[in-house]
C-alpha cells in the first residue's frame, strides 16, 4: 500500500509533515492510517513520533479523517484520544494533504470527557490579524458542533472511526519513517 503525506500548517509560519496510509474514501470523508513509530517532521527538521503520549514518549497507532465538507481533521488514537484541529477544509495538493490549523481543539478522551483546548490562542491569532472574522466564526462554530457530535457519539464519532481504527492495526503494516523528497515546509 502506497502512503500518502499530510502537511499541518501553522500561521504566520510552520508546518508538520507525515505520512499516512489511505484507507478508505466514503460518506464522512477520506481516512487514513498512521502506524505506531512513524515520523513527524517540523519545518525545522527537528522529528518525533507521530501520536505521542507525551513529549518525547513513543507514539501510537492513529486513523485520520478529512471530511468532505468541514473545517476540521480529526485523529482516532489507540489510547481512546479523539482529537481534532479545527483547520482550514483539508485539500489535496498534489502528493500532499494540507490544511491550515486554526488553533481550536475539541477532544473525547478515553474516560468521555468532552472540551476543547486553546480558545486563547484563536483569540491571539484573531487579534494578531493571523485568523480573520470569517474564519474565527467558522472555527468557533466547528469547535461547538464537535463537542456536540462527540457528546451525542453521532458518526463518524461513535463507532466508524474506532471500527477503521482497529481494521487498520490489524494490517499489520510499517511505521512510515521516510519523508523522501518533501520540502521542510
Amino acid at each position: 500500500m502506497k502512503a500518502t503525506y499530510i502537511r499541518k500548517r501553522k500561521r504566520p509560519t510552520g508546518s508538520g509533515l507525515w505520512s499516512a496510509y489511505p484507507l478508505a474514501t466514503d460518506a464522512f470523508g477520506t481516512w487514513f492510517y498512521t502506524p505506531a513509530h512513524s515520523l513527524y517532521r517540523d519545518n525545522t527538521g527537528e522529528l518525533c513520533e507521530v501520536a505521542q503520549l507525551g513529549p518525547g514518549q513513543p507514539g501510537e497507532h492513529s486513523v485520520q479523517l478529512a471530511p468532505h465538507d468541514g473545517w476540521w481533521f480529526a485523529y482516532f488514537r489507540q489510547s481512546g484520544l479523539l482529537h481534532v484541529d479545527v483547520s482550514t477544509q483539508p485539500v489535496l495538493i498534489g502528493a500532499e494533504w494540507a490544511f491550515e490549523d486554526l488553533e481550536l481543539d475539541p477532544f473525547r478522551r478515553a474516560d468521555g470527557i468532552v472540551g476543547t483546548e486553546d480558545w486563547d490562542e484563536l483569540a491571539a491569532a484573531h487579534a494578531s490579524g493571523l485568523v480573520t472574522d470569517a474564519e474565527r466564526d467558522a472555527a468557533e462554530q466547528a469547535a461547538r458542533s464537535l463537542e456536540q457530535q462527540f457528546t451525542e457519539g453521532a458518526e463518524p464519532f461513535g463507532h466508524v472511526g474506532w471500527d477503521r481504527l482497529a481494521a487498520a492495526i490489524d494490517l499489520d503494516l510499517p511505521p512510515l519513517t521516510n519523508f523522501g523528497d518533501r520540502p521542510l515546509s
